[in-house]
């Protein structure tokens, strides 16, 4: 007796027969058809355009840093997260609003620069000494909740559409922007000396 070989792998547990593929079953057509669709709706995670455009924001962010390093921007030692910070909102956010026209994500942060502004006018009035050292901790105290706030808005838009690491660098970016002013705000509030 010739032993007949075997059609189906033994991996497989033995429930329902499969219908063959040759046959024409609706089943079968119907299968072929979400198979389809599932595979139309997948893209890419990395494309030459992304890989393109994070190659030139890092290469601009290493010559915003090298150029505050040389002292050609400000000669204040220790700015360059600042610029850095400034530079990565604005590429970040260029991109979020074109991604993401409607959403808050894209507008809370560029509503923050006329606080700041105005912090900055506010900063500048205020005497040498005690109150001006009040002030930058009470900035830094407001960007402390804007960090949060910008965290717990990322927390949300990742559940609801997914992440986005341009909208993350942006909040990030913005966030120690507020921080790093703050901080410059304090380290000066008892003037240049």
């Amino acid at each position: 007796m010739k032993a007949e070989p075997m059609s189906e792998p033994m991996s497989e547990p033995m429930s329902e027969p499969r219908p063959d593929p040759d046959s024409d079953s609706p089943a079968m057509a119907d299968d072929a058809v979400a198979d389809d669709a599932v595979a139309v709706d997948r893209r890419p995670r990395f494309t030459i355009g992304k890989i393109m455009y994070w190659t030139a924001v890092c290469a601009g962010g290493l010559a915003v840093v090298g150029a505050t390093d040389d002292g050609l921007l400000w000669p204040v030692p220790g700015v360059a997260p600042f610029y850095l910070a400034v530079y990565l909102a604005v590429i970040c956010g260029l991109t979020t609003i074109v991604r993401f026209p409607t959403s808050l994500d894209s507008w809370i942060p560029l509503a923050v620069i006329p606080f700041l502004i105005l912090s900055m006018f506010l900063y500048t009035s205020i005497e040498l000494g005690g109150p001006r050292q009040d002030f930058a901790l009470l900035v830094m105290l407001i960007g402390s909740v804007y960090g949060i706030y910008l965290l717990v808005r990322n927390i949300k838009r990742i559940r609801g559409t997914g992440f986005s690491l341009a909208v993350a660098i942006y909040h990030l970016a913005s966030l120690v922007s507020w921080m790093s002013w703050g901080l410059l705000m304090l380290v000066f509030s008892h003037g240049w000396d």
